[in-house]
């Protein structure tokens, strides 16, 4: 893997913000307002409806049901983004969130997307569950989750002083390590390059393989990086989702970034996976960075 430049820099210029008007979308929403403020984006506020019409109606009286209902969303979208005072366009579609998701991507420029979740179930309840693997698997850029147990009273999003930049090592990392650099050069934040050693692995408990996952962390950082981010480098054994969120906890971590393969397919078993669990359990957003590189 190679070590990336410092000069790297990163900046959000088209934030899409998903909401299903709950309560876990509306701090979702103050992050992403403040996001696009700090970064001088445009806010795009994003919601996908289904409408059920009642089935005794047709024609020109369906039409106009779904006319209404469209507008009516239209109308609490705009109400709902005019306190923040952003550069911002509503955006309404109907029928499947990936589709939506992936014509918005690429005809508004997205270059961050925002989404909320209620608590663990609500990663199947929201936008998350079989819908967050919609959006995560075809995301075509970074994906910022405001998990439940992320509090605006005590973690402001302006405010970032120690990242996590959890890897498991692999040159899918690459690219989100980008995001990490770039935000901790920005802010002269802390930053720390975690790996965890699967306990399932068969891996034996040699003090030599930690020593070389140590090494290969280190090779992640600029030459320049203890200039501008005091970088840590934590080698630990364990279960991967339980040991980040663990340490994002004890180190009062205000961002956590992760790193997705590009050819990454969730399992039918994704509330199981490393992704799920972290989004989920973490104290503080977690943004997750597909590789978009193609591999030489």
């Amino acid at each position: 893997m190679h070590v990336l430049e410092s000069s790297t820099k990163i900046a959000f210029k088209n934030i899409l913000f998903l909401t299903d008007f709950s309560e876990a979308s509306r701090t979702a929403m103050e992050y992403a307002a403040v996001l696009a403020k700090h970064h001088d984006a445009t806010f795009y506020a994003g919601h996908v409806q289904t409408p059920t019409p009642p089935p005794y109606l047709e024609g020109e009286a369906l039409t106009e049901y779904f006319e209404a209902s469209r507008e009516a969303k239209r109308e609490k979208l705009t109400s709902l983004i005019a306190p923040l005072h952003v550069k911002s366009q509503v955006l309404l579609s109907e029928g499947l969130i990936e589709y939506a998701i992936e014509r918005w991507t690429v005809t508004h420029g997205i270059d961050l997307i925002v989404i909320g979740t209620h608590g663990w179930r609500g990663l199947q309840r929201m936008l998350l569950g079989s819908t967050a693997e919609l959006i995560l698997r075809n995301a075509i850029c970074p994906v910022l989750t405001i998990g439940p147990h992320v509090s605006m009273a005590e973690r402001q999003p302006d405010y970032i002083d120690r990242i996590l930049f959890a890897t498991d090592l692999t040159p899918q990392s690459e690219y989100a390590i980008t995001y990490a650099l770039s935000l901790a050069h920005e802010r002269c934040a802390h930053l720390t390059f975690l790996h965890v050693i699967d306990k399932h692995a068969n891996v034996p408990d040699d003090r030599r393989v930690v020593e070389y996952c140590e090494a290969a962390l280190r090779r992640l950082s600029p030459s320049d990086a203890k200039l501008w981010c005091d970088p840590q480098f934590v080698v630990v054994a364990g279960d991967p989702a339980q040991e980040i969120v663990n340490f994002a906890e004890t180190d009062n971590s205000d961002l956590i970034v992760l790193g997705l393969p590009q050819d990454k397919v969730f399992s039918t078993h994704f509330r199981t996976g490393v992704t799920y669990s972290v989004v989920s359990g973490a104290p503080c957003p977690v943004l997750t960075v597909r590789d978009m590189l193609k591999s030489s």
